[in-house]
């Protein structure tokens, strides 16, 4: 998969959509995102807060369609002093893949690019941050949403996780089309339980206005899982609580960090991700 650029221009590939917002800060990153839409023929409808300074990137496919929408999302920000390439250019790379293909077959999607979702506030006992989606889902009615995909994480591996999920949230139609979709492309998946305190994104602002149909998906290496797994059944609420965090497997060990570089991203992921997001979009329309 490749994005279109304007007539007789070079195809680019999602892995230089990340190398071009690599290293950026969040505002150029905003920028960056905005123009690449603009190549492919896109209006996309900035959706602004003066203060909190928030800008949120919103592209509409088939909008006067009356049936219910899917909307995906991704952040485009970073920590600063991270290139921020798996957290989280890779996950705005197959959205821009993905807003390239819906141009050439629209369906009822909307797709968000959010704005400020790492932490503003950090203390040893307690994080905050999501102020773009919160602003979001504050102003936008989600009457017309059939469910929320967010995305973190995309770049490398090739085993699908779908977060967080509690036992009775099993049933929650996001993740069973997310896990019908992953069976039908071959792709090893397993649903998850992460707590916010470890991590979070923007599936939360959805839920915590009401609405509960919202996860996230992210890929990580098979190989992975195991120690991931493990980790997660042995780790005490009472120890993240008090800001003692657990050492995490690859790719998960290196985000907010220098080393979250797109030297470590994988193609091959990205486009895993984005068939997976092609299919959601299939299942939603037959």
């Amino acid at each position: 998969m490749t994005l279109m650029g304007t007539p007789g221009s070079d195809l680019i590939s999602l892995i230089e959509c990340v190398r071009a917002l690599e290293g950026r800060d969040s505002a150029a990153r905003g920028e960056k995102v905005i123009t690449t839409l603009k190549s492919i023929g896109l209006k996309p409808f900035i959706q602004s807060c003066r203060w909190p300074r928030i800008r949120n990137v919103i592209v509409d496919f088939m909008p006067d369609s009356t049936d219910k929408r899917l909307l995906f999302s991704a952040h485009y920000d970073v920590v600063k002093g991270s290139p921020g390439a798996n957290d989280n250019a890779s996950g705005v790379a197959v959205l821009l893949g993905l807003c390239d293909q819906l141009c050439r077959v629209p369906r009822p999607v909307r797709v968000v690019f959010f704005d400020r979702e790492e932490c503003w506030f950090r203390t040893p006992l307690l994080s905050l941050g999501l102020l773009g989606s919160l602003f979001y889902v504050w102003k936008e009615e989600l009457q017309n949403v059939a469910a929320v995909y967010n995305l973190e994480f995309c770049g490398q591996g090739d085993f699908l996780g779908i977060w967080p999920v509690k036992k009775r949230e099993i049933d929650l139609a996001a993740v069973k089309q997310a896990q019908a979709a992953a069976s039908r492309l071959g792709v090893p998946f397993r649903s998850a339980h992460i707590p916010w305190q470890l991590f979070s994104s923007d599936h939360l602002s959805f839920r915590l206005r009401g609405f509960a149909n919202a996860v996230t998906l992210s890929l990580l290496p098979s190989g992975q899982i195991p120690i991931l797994e493990e980790m997660l059944a042995t780790m005490s609420f009472a120890r993240l609580l008090i800001g003692k965090r657990p050492l995490l497997p690859e790719p998960l060990s290196y985000i907010h960090s220098h080393g979250d570089s797109a030297a470590k991203i994988e193609e091959r992921s990205l486009k895993l991700m984005l068939s997976l997001l092609l299919e959601l979009v299939r299942d939603t329309s037959d």
